[in-house]
C-alpha cells in the first residue's frame, strides 16, 4: 500500500438499523481574538501529516511491542500492557484524524440502502477498516466477541450509544449462556456525539453498542457547498454522511446483535477490500 492509498471495508453481513438519529452534537470550537497584548508563548506544533501507510506501521509497531513482552492482546489483556497499547493507538487515531491527510477517501464506498465497512488492512493482530454510512443508517446493537474496539471519525457527525442488558447479567463474550436465540432485552446506558478527530474505545467488558451518523440533509448540502473547489472535492470526494475509521484487535470472526429482544450471530464480511468492491 502507498502512502498517497487508502482504503476500508465493512462486514460482509451488515446489520442495519433505518432509524433517523435526531438530537445533534454541539460543535467543538475554539476561538481567537486579537488585542494589544504581547504574543502569548507558541502553542504546539501541528501534528505532522500522517498517511495511512504510515498510521498501518507505526500500529504494527506498538502491537509488536506487546506481544514481544508476552503479551495476549485481546479484552482480557494485561492491565498495564493494554494501558500502554490504548495510549499509543488512540495517540495515532488522534493524529492521522486530526492531520486528515483524505487518503482514506480511496476506501470509501457508500450504499445507499445499509452502512458498510470497507477493510483498509487486515493481519492476525488486527483489522483496519472505514465504515461509511449515510445520513439515518445505524448499526444494530453487537458486541465485539474478545476484541478490543477503538473508532475514530474522519468525516461527518457521528453519535454512539452503549447498552447493557436490562437484567443486570453480564453480555456478549462474558455470559457463556448467552447463545443465539437466547431472548435478552437490552437498555441504553448512555450516548455519545462524534465529530471529526475524535477517538473512542470500547470491548465487552464495559458495554455493547450502536454507531450511526446524524448528519442531517441540509448540513450535507451545506458542507458539499463549502468543500466545492477544496483538495477533497478536486480529488472527486464529496460528503455523503459519515466516515469512521474502526480498528479492531484480535480481527472480530463472530459478532453477537441484540435486536427486538433476542440474540442473533453473524459472521462479519467486507463492502470492499483495498478500494475494490466485493
Amino acid at each position: 500500500m502507498s502512502c498517497a492509498t487508502a482504503q476500508s471495508c465493512e462486514d460482509a453481513v451488515v446489520v442495519v438499523d433505518r432509524k433517523v438519529l435526531h438530537s445533534a452534537a454541539n460543535p467543538k470550537c475554539c476561538c481567537t481574538q486579537e488585542d494589544s497584548s504581547p504574543a502569548p508563548a507558541a502553542s504546539p506544533a501541528a501534528p505532522e501529516p500522517m498517511c495511512m501507510e504510515q498510521l498501518l506501521s507505526q500500529l504494527q509497531v506498538a502491537f509488536e511491542a506487546e506481544k514481544a513482552q508476552g503479551h495476549v492482546i485481546d479484552n482480557n489483556q494485561d492491565p498495564e500492557s493494554f494501558r500502554k497499547l490504548n495510549n499509543t493507538v488512540q495517540g495515532l487515531l488522534k493524529a492521522y484524524t486530526s492531520c486528515n491527510s483524505r487518503d482514506w477517501q480511496q476506501y470509501a464506498l457508500f450504499n445507499d440502502v445499509h452502512y458498510v465497512r470497507n477493510l483498509v488492512h487486515a493481519n492476525e493482530d488486527f483489522e483496519l477498516i472505514v465504515l461509511c454510512w449515510k445520513s439515518g443508517q445505524v448499526s444494530r446493537v453487537h458486541n465485539h466477541g474478545s476484541s478490543h474496539c477503538w473508532l475514530a471519525v474522519l468525516d461527518g457527525r457521528m453519535r454512539e450509544a452503549q447498552y447493557r442488558r436490562a437484567d443486570g447479567l453480564p453480555t456478549g463474550t462474558n455470559n457463556p449462556q448467552e447463545q443465539a436465540g437466547s431472548q435478552v432485552e437490552v437498555e441504553l446506558t448512555h450516548s455519545t456525539d462524534m465529530q471529526v478527530g475524535d477517538v473512542g474505545y470500547i470491548n465487552d467488558h464495559l458495554a455493547l453498542h450502536n454507531v450511526g451518523c446524524f448528519t442531517g440533509p441540509e448540513e450535507l448540502r451545506t458542507q458539499q457547498t463549502a468543500d466545492s473547489g477544496s483538495e477533497g472535492q478536486a480529488g472527486g470526494w464529496r460528503l455523503e454522511g459519515g466516515v469512521t475509521l474502526h480498528l479492531y484487535s484480535p480481527p472480530i470472526r463472530r459478532v453477537k446483535i441484540y435486536e427486538e429482544g433476542t440474540v442473533l450471530e453473524r459472521t462479519p464480511g467486507y463492502y470492499s477490500k483495498g478500494g475494490v468492491r466485493l
